[in-house]
């Protein structure tokens, strides 16, 4: 009897979320996280959401957006899933939270020829104008130490204001410099990395609140089940990424 009541509560649940609506996903061009290659969306946090909902058999579609718009819809609308969404005590509320992707960690690099700007500590920082994406946990960090930020719409725009003097450090993940310096044809040694941030989180796959409950307990049990596989080794070994 409790095996037939067990299957039955699984089936009730299948049957739950095969009702639902198709799934939004929204990420932002964040290599190696996820970026455009040959017109599709690609990148190790992209295949690992691809591979989730897979296992999951959910129907979705992926669209990559400006940090900002991505961030806003994930907030505004029911069935939508966004990557790679740093998770914060600010933010803890206002989404679901399905599974950890990545650690995180982020510096200030600054233009390897300004030997005038030397960074210490967070104090050091407000002497200088400094670069950050628009609606992004970087911009809410550097608020909450009592800095503010030139906004952009994207890393890459970012760094083209640090190499055209506009702004004079930009704050960016470890991971992402070396993809965007190659994709703009600069070389990384342009660059010094100097003091991290505080406030290291991690990247997180979260749902909108407006989500069913039943997507999300599927979506963290599917992961559970990825997590003790190979699978997440392997695919961040592909992007040179370690996930300690």
């Amino acid at each position: 009897m409790l095996r037939f009541l067990c299957a039955m509560a699984a089936l009730g649940l299948a049957l739950r979320v095969a009702a639902a609506p198709a799934l939004t996903v929204v990420t932002e061009d964040f290599a190696p996280y996820s970026y455009r290659q040959d017109g599709k969306i690609s990148g190790y946090a992209t295949d690992v959401v691809r591979e989730l909902l897979a296992r999951a058999r959910l129907d979705y579609d992926l669209g990559m957006y400006p940090w900002a718009r991505a961030y806003l819809i994930a907030k505004a609308r029911p069935n939508v899933l966004i990557y790679s969404i740093v998770r914060t005590p600010e933010r803890e509320a206002q989404f679901q939270w399905i599974a950890q992707l990545a650690p995180r960690s982020v510096y200030v690099y600054k233009l390897a020829a300004r030997r005038d700007i030397q960074l210490k500590s967070v104090a050091d920082l407000r002497a200088y104008r400094i670069g950050a994406n628009r609606g992004d946990i970087v911009e809410e960090q550097l608020r909450l130490l009592g800095l503010q930020a030139d906004l952009a719409a994207q890393d890459e725009f970012s760094l083209r204001k640090l190499l055209a003097g506009r702004v004079d450090v930009m704050v960016a993940s470890e991971p992402m410099i070396k993809p965007l310096c190659a994709s703009l044809g600069v070389p990384l040694s342009t660059l010094e990395r100097t003091m991290v941030m505080p406030g290291v989180a991690s990247y997180y796959l979260a749902a909108s609140k407006g989500t069913p409950a039943a997507t999300v307990r599927l979506l963290r049990a599917e992961f559970d089940k990825l997590k003790n596989t190979d699978f997440l080794q392997r695919t961040a070994a592909r992007y040179a990424l370690t996930l300690r």
